[in-house]
Formats: structure tokens, C-alpha cells, sequence
């Protein structure tokens, strides 16, 4: 048997499957059939009498699913690939069918990536002495950089490999080596950036290889993701909701709630309310994303902190088969899953039975 074929059959069973599903699908760039895949599920609901989400809401039974940057460039060939995300995005896709039209799920949150052309968080955003942009496609497509020098801003790259981290160079961001001198302009610049990381406990700067910019193909959802979520959409008459990230070119943004660095004169600059307000019709909230290391961990780290003592901590679920992670079995997710069990929080796996 194929290395493929065993993926495709590490997955729970479908409780009904529509038309357009083919598990290999999981695996391969195609143009989803939306319109085919939500009529599909209007016509589920009409020959089932599927109740739609409202009613769900409204009774106090419904479940919301969160989804995290579950894009094109985050696949296992994407510019930024997270290894086993095309196999989480598979099962994700399971369980929100599943979900679906067993009357469990209704509702989905989902947070999207997407970055400018110039974006910190991008390896070629950084320069050696030389003035050669740093590239992370040798380097695992990931560094960390640590300031060394305030008055030059110069900082140490540190990629990763089996072995731990290991020196790559010093280097400067390319767009704002110093502050601006304009005491009436806000100071975004990097050295900036890494203090107010480091206050705030984020640890360093990270960069990456160029992903998910605004207007390419890479930024996208995952095609079978969008065909499993056109079908909900028909099946329970419903629209996700929709957090956009990242479009802040001085500031990351992991966790869905809030970029790494506040901008107040930024619409996205802030906390997201729509992400609390979303948990709060639903039961419970089932989180499924990529990286576990980053962007999940991140919002794990957020949901811990803005709502631990509300009714609302206690909704969330984690599903440790629906994640993929850039560096695996990181020190910190280990630690800060432990902490979330400590504090509550419940870890499940995408067949794990549809009930509160």
C-alpha cells in the first residue's frame, strides 16, 4: 500500500458522503466546485429536515468549530510548509461534515493569514552587511531573530535543525533600520518590535519564507476545505465568520484575537471582538489549525488570557490530530498544553464522539 493511500485511510468514517467528496482531494490543487457543493447541502437539509444553525442556537445545542489559517501556502508543498496539514485538513473536513448533518455543529470561526509585500515576518524583509536579503529555503523556513545592536539594529538569526539552534548571521530589517527621527510619527520599527516582544513575554522576532501575501494564490483556504464549507453553508443556512490577520506590515500576527504588537491606528489593530463574541452562542468551540507551534499556539495563549474566568474558557476543545506543526514537539506547545489541561481546557481528536 501507497505512503498516500495509509493517509487517506487515517480518517473516521463519513456519516453521509456528498458528491464531491474524494479523500484524495485532501492531496491535490483543484478549482473547488462551490456552487455544486452548496446546493448539495440545501437539498441534504430539505430531504433530512436538517434543522439550520439558528434553530440550533436558539434551542442551546449548537457547536462552533474554529479554524486556523488552514491556507494554500501552509500545505505540505506550499511556500511554507507545515508538514501534515493537508492530513489535519483532512480530517477537519470529516468532523465538520459529521458534524454537520448529525445536528451538532453550528456555526464556524475561522481566522485567515495574510500579509502585504513587505511584512516583517518575511525572510527577504532582512539584510546582511552585504545587503543580501535573508533565505530561510535553506534553513528549515524559519529563524528567529534576536537584537544585538539598538543603535544599528542589527540582529542574530537562528535557524533550527535536530540538533537545536544553530547561527545563520546578523542582519537588519531593510525598511526601518533606525526609528523614525519625527518625534510626532509612531516608532514601528523593529528594534521596537523585539523590546515590546520581549516585555510582553513573545520571546523573539520570527521570520519565515514569503507566505500567504494578500492577492496571490497562496493566501487561499485549502479547495476541500472550501467545498466542505460551501456544503455547511447550504446544509445549515449559515455564513462563518471571518477574521482577517496579519495585513500589518511592522507587526506579526499569530493568535486569531490580536496581532503580536497593538497598532492603534490600525483597523486590525486591536483586539478582535468578533473572535470572543463568536464563542459565546455555542456550547462548546472545537479548534482545529495550523502551526500548532505558532499561530495555534498563539491563540491558545490568548484564549487562556482573555478568557480564563469566564463561562467561556471552559467551551474549548483542541483537536491533536487536526494541527500540524512547522518545528514538532516544541518545548512550548508541550508546556503550554499541560498548563491548558491544568486549567481546563479539554484536548480531543477528530473522531472523538459529536457531544458536550
Amino acid at each position: 500500500m501507497s505512503q498516500i493511500s495509509v493517509i487517506i485511510a487515517d480518517h473516521a468514517p463519513l456519516v453521509y458522503t456528498p458528491k464531491f467528496w474524494d479523500p484524495a482531494k485532501a492531496y491535490q490543487d483543484f478549482k473547488p466546485a462551490l456552487e455544486g457543493a452548496y446546493t448539495e447541502g440545501v437539498e441534504y437539509a430539505r430531504k433530512h429536515a436538517l434543522e439550520p444553525a439558528h434553530s440550533l442556537i436558539a434551542r442551546g445545542i449548537g457547536h462552533a468549530a474554529w479554524l486556523t489559517d488552514l491556507q494554500q501556502d501552509f500545505r505540505d508543498n506550499g511556500r511554507l510548509p507545515v508538514k501534515g496539514t493537508d492530513t489535519a485538513v483532512l480530517r477537519t473536513c470529516v468532523r465538520l461534515l459529521n458534524g454537520t448533518v448529525s445536528g451538532y455543529f453550528a456555526g464556524v470561526i475561522e481566522s485567515r493569514d495574510g500579509h502585504p509585500g513587505q511584512h516583517i515576518s518575511y525572510d527577504i524583509y532582512w539584510r546582511d552587511q552585504q545587503g543580501n536579503a535573508l533565505d530561510l529555503r535553506q534553513h528549515g523556513n524559519a529563524a528567529c531573530l534576536t537584537l544585538v545592536d539598538e543603535q544599528k539594529a542589527v540582529f542574530k538569526a537562528y535557524g533550527f535543525n535536530a540538533n537545536g539552534p544553530y547561527d545563520i548571521g546578523y542582519f537588519q530589517p531593510r525598511f526601518d533600520a533606525a526609528p523614525p527621527r519625527n518625534p510626532n510619527v509612531p516608532d514601528r520599527s523593529a528594534v521596537s518590535y523585539w523590546k515590546h516582544l520581549q516585555a510582553t513575554g513573545q520571546g523573539d522576532i520570527w521570520a519565515f519564507t514569503v507566505h500567504c501575501k494578500l492577492g496571490t494564490d497562496g493566501a487561499n483556504v485549502h479547495p476541500l476545505l472550501l467545498e466542505v464549507l460551501a456544503f455547511i453553508e447550504g446544509a445549515l443556512s449559515m455564513q462563518e465568520t471571518i477574521v482577517a490577520k496579519g495585513h500589518i506590515s511592522t507587526t506579526d500576527w499569530f493568535g486569531a484575537f490580536e496581532p503580536c504588537w497593538p497598532d492603534a491606528g490600525h483597523p486590525q489593530g486591536g483586539l478582535q471582538k468578533a473572535i470572543i463574541d463568536g464563542f459565546k452562542p455555542f456550547v462548546t468551540v472545537e479548534a482545529f489549525g495550523v502551526a500548532e507551534d505558532f499561530c495555534v499556539y498563539h491563540g491558545k495563549r490568548q484564549a487562556m488570557l482573555y478568557l480564563q474566568g469566564t463561562e467561556h474558557f471552559a467551551k474549548l476543545r483542541f483537536v491533536t490530530d487536526g494541527t500540524a506543526a512547522i518545528i514538532p514537539n516544541a518545548a512550548h506547545v508541550i508546556a503550554q498544553n499541560e498548563l491548558a489541561r491544568k486549567g481546563g481546557i479539554k484536548f480531543i481528536t477528530h473522531d472523538a464522539p459529536l457531544a458536550a
